[in-house]
């Protein structure tokens, strides 16, 4: 219930913030489509397959002496 609140008051605080008329309505816009941008990138590095790392000769492996 709690959390629920607090999603919502979030939620509000950005619409709120966003629709102030002026400057600040300029910079908001602008402050949240780079977090969108950003966010968008964040999400593609994820999907994106990892590029496995070739190697062209024999896997080598270190040994640990354990005393």
């Amino acid at each position: 219930m709690a959390e629920e609140k607090r999603r919502r008051g979030n939620l509000l605080g950005v619409i709120a913030y966003v629709l102030v008329p002026g400057e600040r309505r300029v910079r908001a816009a602008a402050h949240f489509r780079k977090a969108g941008f950003e966010a968008l990138k964040g999400v593609g590095e994820l999907v994106r397959p990892e590029k496995s790392q070739t190697s062209t000769g024999p896997t080598s492996r270190e040994r640990i002496e354990i005393e």
